[in-house]
């Protein structure tokens, strides 16, 4: 019995180093997704924000939501609380919630047959096929 092959620490093989490359790579698309998302998020909650305020949220950065939230729990924005919080769930939504909603239309609706609007009439090559002629 080779202990190298029990213990595991023998030679990997190709095969065994390109699963490795390609776990990493995955779990590097999934950070960097996850990532995007939240920068998504940050920016449509600071958007949202500055759009209750009855500002121009185009004008609204990464940064306003944050200084926004660090400013109500310092106190000086009263009142507010309700908007901060509305803007970050609403941003998370959306920027979470809309492409996995897409995501999920794409592939419920890629293996179905129509229901309506697809009936037609046979030809003869289709009654043919079915072996009544």
């Amino acid at each position: 019995m080779d202990i190298a092959k029990t213990a595991g620490t023998g030679h990997q093989s190709g095969s065994g180093i390109r699963l490795h490359v390609r776990m990493l790579l995955v779990t590097l698309g999934i950070m960097g997704t996850a990532a995007a998302g939240l920068a998504l998020a940050l920016w449509l909650a600071s958007f949202f924000f500055v759009a209750s305020q009855h500002l121009n949220p185009l004008h609204a950065g990464f940064h306003a939501w944050p200084d926004a939230a660090l400013a109500w729990h310092d106190g000086h924005l009263p009142k507010q609380g309700r908007r901060l919080a509305g803007a970050a769930l609403f941003g998370v939504v959306l920027a979470f919630g809309a492409p996995a909603l897409g995501v999920y239309t794409l592939l419920e609706q890629s293996g179905r047959r129509r229901l309506y609007g697809s009936a037609r009439f046979a030809n003869e090559a289709d009654i043919r096929r079915a072996g009544l002629l």
